[in-house]
């Protein structure tokens, strides 16, 4: 999927097309009504100094005409010769050249004895006739003085620089209060306790900060009610199931019945059921990371998992060094062992194995089984809670239906990703994607992994 401009570039866009526009029409209106009509007047005065040097000089008796060429060299910058032979070629490349050439012409008539041609760059040769002389004049393009091609360049170079300048000015001005707003929000969906925004700044954004320093105060109201709703329901009912199971167990005692059983049976699982949500309800608050040994994080788990299904066969597989990061310890033995819970459900018989791999930065935990799977198109649905694929999962098979909800939840409060993916010869794999502790901002790895049970992404898990 492409991504889409930022905010920051359509502003900076728009602004820096809307300034070229004016900056093109404004160059374009100063070049034909101010600097060109310059240039033309410049070359008509200066060529009507050619043609009255060239007359007083024909005019003139011989023996003075080397005083007078002196004097116009002196006050004018003028050098004045007669040519024995013509100019070799026009000059073709420098625009004034072509003005000159157009008002000489209209001095002396039209047609090829008026030559204007350069010396190397830095000199001007104009050459006509006089009454049977062929006068030539060399001069600096120093007196030249309206140059329209340079002061073409200099307003266009002015204005991109210029239009660039403000356009990035005005642009950042614009989205980084939308940039600070994002970054608060990301924060309060992480259920990070927030300081209130700066309501300063231009009346809309001013608004638009008191509004959401309102909502964010209201979340976190109500975050703090649901938790304190939470304990109170786990007080309140845990304390007559506790004393329900124990008038049970005394009732079983007495008389054998299998409705005493199922009595049993069912006061333990809506304890089980409480547990869970109480679980679920406080992975939304975010953990403090530690320095963590990983890898012995993983055989803790595995050691837990096995002393509760002896009957599994588990391994745990780890490549390089010792992985030690500043993660949170107690959301990943959480996520673990819900990860290898659901696998020792619904994983089949054979066996399970946790993977611990570095990949582009990133620390990858896998649980890989060789079980029935999961259908694509539910690779994401499974996550939600009390959600169970009927032709795998049952209640007979036990668990609350809200491990897979906990380790979602668990994981996006840390900053870390999981997903589904189809391994290829049958069974799933789920993995665990855990920044390392140098990136400071988690959002740096959204793009990298995105849960899929048939599609990997750049930055994804290792092949199966």
């Amino acid at each position: 999927m492409s991504r889409r401009p930022s905010l920051f570039a359509q502003a900076a866009l728009t602004i820096a097309g809307g300034l070229l526009v004016f900056q093109l029409v404004a160059g374009l209106a100063i070049f034909f009504n101010l600097v060109l009509p310059l240039a033309y007047r410049s070359a008509d005065d200066l060529a009507d100094l050619l043609v009255l040097a060239a007359r007083v000089w024909v005019e003139m008796p011989p023996e003075q005409r080397p005083v007078f060429e002196a004097e116009l060299r002196t006050e004018h910058r003028l050098r004045l010769l007669e040519a024995p032979a013509p100019l070799a070629a026009d000059s073709q490349s420098y625009p004034y050249a072509a003005f000159l050439r157009q008002a000489l012409s209209a001095h002396v008539g039209a047609g090829p004895s008026v030559r204007v041609s350069e010396i190397g760059h830095e000199h001007f040769q104009v050459e006509f006739f006089r009454e049977g002389h062929r006068l030539r004049f060399e001069f600096s393009k120093t007196k030249v003085v309206p140059r329209p091609s340079l002061a073409l360049a200099w307003i266009v170079a002015a204005g991109l620089l210029a239009t660039f300048v403000l356009a990035w000015l005005l642009a950042r001005r614009v989205t980084a209060p939308v940039a600070r707003f994002a970054e608060a929000a990301r924060l309060i969906g992480k259920g990070d306790r927030l300081a209130p925004l700066p309501e300063t700044g231009e009346a809309e954004f001013a608004d638009l900060a008191r509004i959401f320093n309102a909502t964010a105060g209201q979340l976190q109201a109500r975050r703090e009610n649901q938790t304190t709703l939470l304990a109170g329901v786990s007080h309140d009912l845990r304390s007559p199931l506790g004393r329900m199971k124990m008038a049970l167990g005394l009732l079983g005692e007495e008389v054998s019945s299998p409705l005493v059983a199922r009595l049993e049976r069912d006061v333990m699982e809506m304890d089980r059921l409480i547990g869970a949500q109480l679980e679920l309800a406080r992975a939304r608050e975010r953990e403090p990371p530690e320095t963590t040994d990983i890898d012995a994080v993983l055989a803790e788990a595995i050691s837990a998992a096995e002393a509760q299904a002896p009957e599994r066969s588990l391994r745990l597989s780890v490549r390089g060094s010792t992985c030690v990061e500043q993660i949170a310890p107690v959301s990943l033995r959480r996520s673990v062992d819900n990860l290898l819970a659901n696998a020792s459900r619904y994983g089949g018989e054979g066996r399970i194995d946790v993977v611990r791999r570095r990949l582009r930065g990133m620390i990858f935990i896998g649980v890989r089984d060789r079980g029935p799977g999961i259908p694509p198109e539910l690779a994401e649905t499974v996550f939600r809670p009390f959600y169970r694929i009927e032709s795998s999962r049952s209640r007979t098979t036990g668990g609350s239906g809200l491990g897979l909800a906990i380790t979602r939840q668990l994981a996006e409060t840390q900053g870390w990703r999981v997903g589904f993916k189809a391994r290829r010869r049958g069974g799933v794999s789920a993995w665990l994607m855990i920044p390392p502790s140098e990136l400071k901002d988690p959002k740096a790895s959204e793009g990298l992994y995105r849960s899929s049970a048939s599609k990997r992404v750049a930055g994804g898990p290792p092949r199966n």
